[in-house]
């Protein structure tokens, strides 16, 4: 099977760009070898790093507070200790560990100015069979753009996927984007819900199972979702999926995503390839005509893209206004409703003025997380429905418009376009961990005043001046975490969405635009000389698309 997905390979090499035709081949060489690659993503500061390091049980990759990932790094299990650097101009050379930081950190590589194409190291594992490539992906979604792009170069070619989330905040959309796009190569997947640490016990169970519903679309109903900490753990239950599946389907694997990755390449060239054929065949005068309908059909196009966006920011704009005026009204009212439990003075029972502030201090504190729970429920619902309804207007709008489109480009040349699904909408928003603040503030207080020995009745007047000072500061402080936890899940979706119309149209008519530009760049060369060439191209291309579906549903198999 993996000399026929070589041969393939050959035939549909010579189609593709230089840098596709590298992803191919770096995909066969792996499948030929039989290693398994397994791809670490996610978005920024998710612990993938760290991850990759407690695999190697070394700190082969920089880890730290802010994004620091630049560069996908590649880390081969092997009984030796070595690395390698490679630019993207074809140089290559020997590294010691100490310059790794340097090559593949934002700090040390901001941006990749040094053109850095991977680093590549090895290393002794004793968590995973000899061979088998981990990937280090820099995290999506940071102020880094490079990074984000970066991110995307290393999902080109990947067998199994680990997509690690966080316990809070809670898996978004934006995640489950990367998890759809991964798995148009990627044969199998787990998550990793890192950071348990951060989340109280009682919660996980909850996060847990959010998270396994969240990810069921993208990446199915029977994904495993791994909780861990891997600041105070180890990553167990993910090292027995992984050795048990490269020991089962290992090969099997290598081979769907191969062919996959191939496929993809594939029908990437198809449709431009057809409609520039048709172009091309038409006479001068009718192929003239045609190309200026087909100018004319993407520029309307583009103003319903135009249109889209700008509906989607206006909805997003709205929501983070009403979010705002929301919050400001909820902790006024949980202000006024502490005030009330406050009252002039500490009660006079217990007689023990630190134990009376304590209760009052309780009961301050489950007033204040109960009424923000209610909120963040109440608000989140409504904030949900209003942008999935702005979502879904400017999705189903473009994606009709778009289809449309398409159709009439079909139409004018008389041939067939396939369609393209509609993208996933956004998780609803989750409740984040609330806490009122640390108790050592509270503590330091009372011992405090217990220090000075005074009178019980000074202590509890003193005691009641802390609570007051100690409520204005604490009660308004979950509110806040759930305005931000509100306003990350509105910037997400909105960024989710926005990708998504960025996907429909590259999906429905990036293929038109080569098209047109590919025809316009050979119009005066011979049409006879170049529909054959275009004929045999299209030939290639289709029986290898349908050889590679045979290949996938094989591997499947197996």
């Amino acid at each position: 099977m993996t000399a026929a997905l070589a041969n393939l390979a050959d035939l549909v090499r010579r189609y593709l760009p230089v840098e596709r035709a590298r992803v191919v081949d770096d995909a066969v060489s792996r499948a030929l070898s039989g290693q398994v690659r397994v791809l670490v993503l996610g978005e920024a500061k998710r612990g993938k790093s760290t991850l990759v390091n407690t695999l190697f049980a070394r700190d082969l990759l920089p880890t730290g507070a802010l994004p620091v990932t630049s560069v996908a790094t590649t880390v081969t299990v092997a009984s030796t200790v070595d690395a390698e650097v490679r630019y993207r101009d074809g140089r290559s050379r020997p590294i010691g560990l100490d310059e790794v930081a340097e090559l593949v950190s934002e700090r040390g590589n901001p941006g990749n100015v040094r053109q850095v194409d991977t680093v590549r190291i090895s290393a002794p594992s004793a968590c995973l069979p000899a061979g088998t490539e981990v990937v280090d992906s820099p995290g999506t979604g940071s102020v880094h753009q490079a990074n984000t792009e970066e991110a995307a170069r290393a999902r080109d070619s990947v067998d199994l996927a680990v997509l690690v989330v966080a316990a809070d905040p809670p898996v978004s959309q934006a995640e489950l984007t990367l998890a759809a796009e991964v798995m148009t190569t990627a044969a199998a997947a787990a998550v990793l819900v890192n950071k348990t640490d951060l989340v109280r016990p009682g919660d996980l169970a909850e996060i847990v199972a959010f998270t396994r519903a969240a990810v069921a679309g993208p990446l199915g109903s029977d994904v495993p979702v791994l909780p861990v900490s891997l600041r105070t753990g180890a990553p167990t239950e993910l090292v027995a999926w992984l050795g048990e599946r490269i020991a089962r389907c290992g090969e099997a694997d290598v081979v769907s995503s191969t062919a996959r990755a191939l496929r993809r390449e594939t029908t990437a060239v198809l449709d431009g390839l057809r409609i520039e054929y048709e172009l091309i065949r038409r006479s001068t005068e009718d192929s003239a005509g045609a190309v200026r309908a087909l100018r004319a059909i993407l520029d309307n196009a583009r103003v319903a893209e135009t249109a889209a966006v700008d509906h989607l920011h206006g909805a997003a704009r709205r929501a983070r206004a009403d979010l705002d005026a929301a919050h400001e009204r909820a902790v006024g009212a949980a202000r006024a409703a502490t005030r009330e439990v406050l009252g002039a003075a500490l009660p006079e029972q217990p007689a023990r003025p630190e134990t009376a502030a304590d209760l009052v201090r309780h009961r301050i504190g489950d007033l204040a997380a109960g009424r923000c729970a209610e909120w963040f429920n109440r608000l989140g619902a409504e904030l949900e429905t209003a942008m999935h309804a702005g979502a879904r207007q400017a999705l189903s709008g473009l994606t009709a418009d778009l289809a449309r489109s398409r159709q009439a480009a079909a139409e004018v040349l008389g041939i067939r376009l396939d369609e393209v699904p509609m993208p996933e909408t956004a998780a609803a928003p989750r409740l984040p961990v609330l806490e009122l603040g640390p108790e050592v503030v509270w503590r330091e207080l009372v011992t405090t005043a217990l220090a000075h020995r005074l009178p019980a009745a000074i202590r509890r007047k003193r005691l009641h001046r802390h609570l007051v000072d100690w409520a204005a500061n604490a009660v308004p402080r979950p509110f806040g975490r759930a305005r931000s936890a509100l306003q990350d899940w509105l910037q997400d979706n909105a960024c989710g969405t926005e990708r998504a119309l960025a996907e429909i149209w590259r999906a429905q008519l990036a293929a038109l635009e080569r098209g047109l530009a590919e025809a316009a760049r050979r119009e005066s060369a011979g049409p006879d000389v170049q529909l054959d060439e275009l004929g045999e191209q299209i030939s290639v291309l289709d029986q290898a698309v349908r050889e590679l579906d045979t290949t996938v549903l094989s591997a499947a198999a197996r």
